[in-house]
């Protein structure tokens, strides 16, 4: 059995007073791809900015390749290795491709920056080609990939991902999922925030669900109908079972 990269135990957090996770266990093992979705208010996105250090955790307990890592800041995190790309468009708009990704290198030595941005190119033909276009003069697509380039050039070992089909058209979401897809097949850890079930259903190996601050599910996409998963999301509950407690 591969043993988890990454183990949250009864994890409690929020922001402030408000508490939005209530005693989540999750573990993700190394090179997964990992789907979480739930209905508005589950605590999905809340999930992944925990894991960053930008919420208050009240309790449980977050271990990171042996290290409980639930006291770190953010700029900690991501030396452990861990990336995240937010929801919607947080790439600096006018400024080129190629400066943005400068910018996301900004915790490396110079020496490595020209690098880390060849091997993001490598890893995304289409943003070498835009590489001296503003980013804000690219397609809502095109956007979301430097996006994802700009957490890649970390070379994090696990890729927190927040709703990246956010304000996009149906080809760009098959754009920016099928590069997803293709980054995980070689290696790269996905935890994705994705409120488009079908298509987070169609990628993932793994579909977590999330509700009222719990997992109420966790298995293979292929062992939950789409018609269960609405149920779950509804009720808490699958056909024919009592109420998941709260």
């Amino acid at each position: 059995m591969v043993e988890p990269s990454l183990s949250i135990k009864g994890l409690r957090a929020g922001y402030g007073s408000l508490d939005i996770l209530n005693g989540v266990d999750l573990d993700v093992p190394q090179g997964q791809f990992v789907a979480l979705m739930g209905p508005n208010g589950a605590g999905k996105s809340t999930l992944l900015k925990t894991l960053y250090g930008m919420t208050t955790v009240k309790g449980g307990s977050i271990n990171w390749q042996g290290k409980d890592i639930s006291a770190l800041k953010s700029r900690a995190i991501l030396a452990e290795g861990i990336s995240w790309v937010p929801q919607g468009r947080c790439n600096f708009p006018v400024m080129t491709v190629d400066e943005n990704l400068q910018m996301a290198a900004y915790t490396l030595r110079d020496s490595k920056v020209k690098a880390e941005r060849d091997y993001v190119y490598d890893l995304f033909p289409i943003l070498k080609t835009r590489r001296n276009t503003l980013a804000g003069n690219m397609s809502g697509g095109e956007q979301q990939l430097l996006e994802v380039a700009m957490a890649v050039l970390q070379r994090p070992k696990i890729l927190l991902v927040d709703e990246p089909s956010v304000g996009l058209s149906p080809t760009a979401i098959g754009i920016v999922f099928d590069e997803l897809l293709r980054i995980n097949a070689a290696g790269q850890t996905i935890l994705l925030v994705e409120q488009n079930t079908k298509k987070a259903m169609a990628v993932a190996q793994r579909a977590v669900i999330l509700r009222l601050g719990k997992v109420i599910w966790d298995g293979r996409p292929a062992d939950i109908t789409h018609d269960e998963l609405g149920e779950l999301f509804l009720t808490g509950r699958m056909r024919g079972e009592t109420d998941v407690e709260q």
